[in-house]
């Protein structure tokens, strides 16, 4: 009896060293995998939000396991709603303080500084349908708190160059844009001087005019 008891005993510790170092090693996030499944958590959790009346305690405990205190506030400041002394936020085609829907594929990027973690994307122009936009980058900064990775900074316009440029190398997707149409402009005014009549029947006149802007 006495044996059994020591071999029980010794599967507890034994346990108890492996458990820890599995929770550590998710909570290092230790590939890109890991990362997004945290954010589509995370963003699952912003959206429980908008499916019933709650109460404040019970969307700090939605969010608390995936939000730093100020990204909390940032968010339900801009988005939560009061009804009946509850809470509840609504859909909106301009989500602010969202997880961006990134696509979680390559074009995905994750960047690890120091004590940070960088998560963003580039989103390509829109102009068609309800929603327009120009090209952008989205993203979020993840900290550590006390041991555990949370997401601390919404990023739109303000993601340090150097971050992107890791990332996507020199010649980032907007860069590229920028030549692109710099390329045609370049072209078109060449086109002009040479040969104006087959640049005007080629491009339209609406198109020269707005790249001679």
């Amino acid at each position: 009896m006495k044996k059994k008891h020591l071999i029980f005993l010794s599967c507890i510790l034994l346990l108890s060293f492996i458990f820890p170092s599995l929770s550590r090693a998710d909570s290092d996030f230790l590939d890109d995998k890991s990362v997004f499944q945290f954010l589509q958590e995370a963003f699952r959790a912003q959206v429980s939000l908008g499916e019933k009346l709650q109460s404040m305690e019970e969307i700090h405990e939605a969010l608390f396991p995936y939000f730093t205190e100020g990204s909390m506030d940032q968010f339900l400041d801009e988005n939560l709603f009061t009804e009946n002394g509850k809470y509840i936020t609504y859909g909106t085609d301009f989500p602010i303080y969202y997880i961006p829907f990134f696509t979680y594929t390559s074009e995905t990027k994750v960047v690890r500084s120091q004590d940070h973690i960088f998560i963003f994307e580039f989103f390509p122009e829109a102009d068609e349908g309800p929603v327009s936009y120009e090209s952008h980058y989205e993203g979020v900064r993840l900290d550590k708190v006390e041991g555990d990775w949370k997401v601390a900074e919404f990023l739109y316009d303000n993601i340090p160059s150097e971050i992107i440029e890791e990332a996507e190398g020199a010649a980032t997707p907007i860069k590229m844009e920028l030549a692109q149409k710099s390329m045609v402009k370049v072209s078109l005014q060449i086109g002009l001087v040479l040969n104006p009549i087959a640049s005007f029947y080629k491009y339209g006149s609406s198109c020269v005019v707005d790249h001679l802007k």
